[in-house]
């Protein structure tokens, strides 16, 4: 059975997500899967591909060849994004590229575990080019199994790539026939794309880098790689990015000047938002956020930034970065620097913006959103505007947050800033719902008393969460 979950037709590449929940072996890989499966589903759906969910993946790449797709993106469930949506750009440009199947096409004649084995597709991520599954006939995939098979020997190249001697930079049909003693994942396929000299290809660095999958069907090596997914949620508590993610805003709507302006602390976007909607001598801005070096840092700025070269101001005053695997490279403050040149070029006369905003008064506010918290600091019957950008969708938090609880979160945010003051201005970049409402209420900015709380019985349900469903009387979370 495929759920077709999401089919506005806006662009040609389908996602499919293939549900391998039944091979998780705890009830935690098990929340896990899910939950990075739910951001998965969501980002690829906020990005404008269709998706497709099933246990059966021919019956997936079936159903969009027939439904006219051009490429299917096959994804088992529980890969992870990481830190990026680095992934959707890197997928169209491959797309773009004349294959059959691109995937991790792996040599496995010389593995130690398997006994004269051919190629695996790996099962993790890999594209079809739906055209010509069709042309040849829609092919089953061929699952894993103790059995011998026949088939032309694949020749590849003795170079490898990304430092792994399974991955040669080329495969290519060969003339003769060689028996296997067993059958990997997408033995079948890969058989006959060699029968018809089809293309395979690497998925690339670029895909290759901005996803990762964490083995729940091995339970040792889960436990092992679940750490990189911990170490995500521990960099961004300690480090933070040197600009803002959200795009600049051209234009607010608000009924200025302002005389509370809260929210998350990054980057230098709030200084132009500031000027948009207006403020005084009198105004002031709270910054509030999970990361405590985040707001140091923005305490800094405003105490003893000159206004010039931010991305060297930047560099000195950045916090320690984290003890892990991810590095930060001299690349990346020409990448702050980039930013920085475009915010600068909306302003006419920036120092004397920067010499205003730097009277202004400032607190600083240490919260967790989705933790136990109030809203004491915003004074009521104040001109406010609370930013608190895409709080409810960032990727390093989300593996160990349902999304039903971040729309409990949001709800009971909502509701308690209405009790608090509901003339306060809300500007959200994304809802936890994004990506599963039936009908989007389209509520990003306004008046908080305006916006309308989320009900399960208006955000389509995957297969798996029989448990969205509110049992209570009151509004969910509330």
């Amino acid at each position: 059975m495929v759920t077709k979950f999401k089919t506005d037709k806006e662009k040609s590449i389908i996602c499919c997500i293939v549900d391998n929940l039944d091979l998780c072996h705890s009830v935690w890989a098990k929340d896990i899967n899910i939950n990075l499966t739910d951001y998965m589903v969501h980002r690829f759906a906020v990005k404008q591909f269709d998706v497709y969910v099933g246990k059966d993946e021919n019956e997936l790449l079936r159903q969009a060849a027939i439904n006219g797709y051009a490429h299917a993106v096959i994804v088992a469930s529980g890969t992870s994004l990481g830190l990026s949506d680095r992934l959707f750009p890197a997928i169209e440009q491959k797309c773009t590229e004349d294959f059959f199947i691109a995937g991790h096409i792996l040599d496995r004649s010389t593995h130690s575990y398997f006994k004269n084995a051919c190629f695996e597709l790996h099962h993790q991520f890999y594209i079809v080019n739906l055209a010509q599954y069709e042309q040849l006939g829609f092919p089953d995939v061929g699952a894993e199994a103790n059995e011998s098979y026949s088939q032309l020997a694949p020749i590849r190249s003795d170079e490898f790539q990304h430092g792994d001697h399974e991955i040669p930079v080329w495969i290519k049909s060969g003339t003769e026939v060689k028996t296997y003693d067993t059958k990997l994942h997408g033995w079948n396929i890969l058989k006959i794309a060699f029968e018809n000299n089809k293309t395979l290809i690497d998925l690339g660095e670029g895909i290759r880098d901005s996803k990762k999958y964490i083995y729940y069907e091995h339970d040792h090596v889960f436990t092992r790689m679940y750490s990189e997914i911990k170490q995500n949620q521990f960099f961004c508590d300690n480090f933070f990015a040197g600009w803002n993610s959200d795009p600049l805003r051209e234009s607010i709507e608000f009924n200025g000047p302002v005389e509370q302006y809260a929210t998350v602390g990054i980057g230098f976007n709030w200084i132009r938002n500031l000027q948009l909607i207006g403020f005084t001598k009198d105004t002031k801005v709270i910054f509030t956020d999970i990361n405590y070096n985040c707001l140091m840092f923005m305490k800094e700025m405003v105490t003893n930034w000159d206004g010039k070269n931010y991305a060297e101001f930047y560099k000195q005053h950045m916090p320690i970065v984290p003890n892990g695997p991810i590095t930060i490279s001299e690349s990346y403050f020409d990448q702050i620097n980039e930013q920085w040149k475009m915010f600068l070029s909306v302003f006419d006369d920036w120092n004397t913006v920067w010499s205003q905003i730097k009277q202004l008064n400032y607190e600083y506010i240490p919260i967790d959103y989705t933790a136990a918290h109030n809203f004491d600091w915003l004074q009521p019957g104040k001109k406010t505007l609370l930013n608190l950008s895409d709080l409810f969708n960032h990727g390093p938090y989300i593996a160990n947050l349902p999304v039903k609880y971040r729309i409990a979160c949001e709800n009971r945010i909502l509701s308690t800033l209405v009790d608090r003051d509901p003339d306060i201005m809300l500007m959200l970049t994304s809802r936890a719902a994004d990506g599963f409402w039936i009908n989007n209420p389209m509520q990003n900015y306004g008046v908080v008393s305006s916006f309308t709380l989320t009900e399960f019985d208006n955000v389509k349900k995957l297969p798996w969460h029989d448990d969205w469903v509110n049992t209570g009387c009151r509004p969910f979370g509330t």
